[in-house]
């Protein structure tokens, strides 16, 4: 939990797992200078504590998950509009060690759409909407949304989206490969639990070391991440650290594996 009392969103740990709510609903949780801030320190926390192993985050109500960048409030403190971690905390929160799960209750629209993206999964209601709309109000989808987009689908399928400002739905995000599983609203949290308790029966130390070369390969042949791969920190603490025997010992004696938690 973090050491402070949230303001834009709710904050709830059970076990294991954080979840965050995005909670402005009267602004269909589109996020201001402030919001943004206070979720780059809900993550900050998140990051740090051991304990915590998965972040679920959604919105508030069952209209939005996150309607994008609050045009209408205006900036406070003198601040950037986002922390250094980005757009909700998140779109530039690069080499995370932690698996985000995007519960998308509704409209995801631009930098809601973007924080979806940054997430590792994305679990959609079936009245859920995506698109990145920046071009419709003179702006652009300057969060990662560009870049993720097209990594997902290809330059062509992403212009489509990218130069119309087109919204789509969840089953179409679900064809395109961007959303895991769409479900009733009525199951979305529980959905969203079940892919969290299914990560949580791996290894943590085998999670981060599975992203960290899911990161390390951007841009690079298979053939060099092979290699590389062995240099990264997170591999060198897998191979040497207790999961790396625990497992093959639980699977020896037929029992659950008891997992250190992250360092």
């Amino acid at each position: 939990m973090p050491d402070f009392a949230p303001e834009f969103c709710d904050v709830a740990v059970d076990g294991h797992v954080m979840t965050i709510t995005l909670n402005r609903p009267e602004r269909r949780n589109a996020l201001h200078t402030d919001a943004n801030h206070e979720l780059g320190a809900v993550f900050d926390a998140f990051e740090r504590n051991p304990e915590l192993w998965i972040a679920v985050i959604t919105g508030a109500g069952d209209k939005a998950f996150c309607a994008g960048a609050d045009l209408v409030t205006a900036p406070s403190g003198g601040r950037p509009p986002v922390p250094e971690s980005g757009f909700a905390g998140l779109v530039s929160r690069f080499n995370r060690r932690k698996p985000v799960i995007a519960a998308v209750n509704g409209m995801a629209m631009g930098g809601g759409f973007e924080t979806a993206l940054a997430s590792d999964i994305v679990i959609a209601a079936d009245t859920a909407s995506f698109g990145l709309t920046e071009p419709r109000v003179g702006l652009a989808a300057l969060g990662g949304g560009i870049q993720r987009v097209v990594e997902e689908l290809g330059p062509k399928r992403a212009h489509a989206l990218l130069l119309t400002g087109r919204k789509i739905t969840a089953q179409d995000a679900h064809a395109m490969g961007i959303v895991a599983e769409v479900v009733p609203a009525g199951d979305l949290m529980a959905t969203a639990r079940r892919w969290a308790d299914e990560i949580m029966e791996c290894s943590p130390a085998s999670i981060a070391a599975t992203k960290a070369v899911v990161q390390s390969f951007d841009g690079h042949s298979v053939e060099h991440s092979m290699k590389d791969m062995f240099h990264l920190p997170e591999v060198r603490s897998l191979l040497t650290g207790p999961d790396a025997r625990e497992g093959p010992t639980a699977f020896a004696q037929k029992r659950k594996p008891n997992w250190a938690n992250p360092a």
